[in-house]
């Protein structure tokens, strides 16, 4: 009986630690996610400044090399800018956000802002979209830091209270 009852507190423990570290790991997810939004919004700003390429074929470029759900969204979009499917970069960016980037973790108002950047970009001449994605990478810049400054306790908050509601529920059973 009593290897019975050790047994299942070992195991309930365990599924505490686990849900923990899944929480924790969520953290870093969200943090890794806008660190590779951040990496492919400073790529298309050099292809639309140095490059001096359109955006379709820069979203083709970009899209290659990015990691999913951002490889997904950029070919969606050049392929839409090619077939000329929406009229406006501003439909197309803002739709393709919702639709690629929905399940991502980042949060909703980072994801607003990419939106508004959307609309931005398309219309404006070279200088005014650099300095629509400056803007925006500044504003993502803080939020990432603000998300890295309170992941370390995050983090540690997710497995601390991981292990205590397994102990607490192993407690409650016995």
């Amino acid at each position: 009986m009593y290897m019975l009852k050790l047994a299942g507190s070992i195991l309930i423990i365990g599924t505490g630690i686990l849900a923990g570290m899944s929480a924790a790991d969520r953290v870093r997810q969200q943090y890794e996610e806008m660190r590779e939004l951040q990496t492919l919004l400073y790529a298309l700003r050099s292809e639309i400044l140095y490059a001096r390429a359109c955006l379709g074929e820069a979203f083709l470029k970009i899209g290659r090399d990015a990691g999913e759900p951002y490889r997904g969204w950029m070919m969606e979009m050049s392929r839409k800018m090619e077939r000329r499917q929406d009229r406006m970069l501003s439909v197309i960016w803002k739709t393709g956000v919702r639709d690629a980037l929905k399940n991502s973790k980042i949060q909703k108002r980072d994801l607003l802002r990419l939106e508004e950047l959307g609309t931005q970009l398309g219309d404006a001449d070279l200088e005014a979209q650099i300095r629509s994605l400056d803007r925006y990478l500044e504003e993502l810049k803080h939020s990432m830091e603000e998300i890295r400054e309170g992941m370390k306790i995050k983090i540690r908050l997710c497995q601390c209270l991981g292990v205590m509601g397994g102990i607490f529920v192993t407690i409650l059973l016995i």
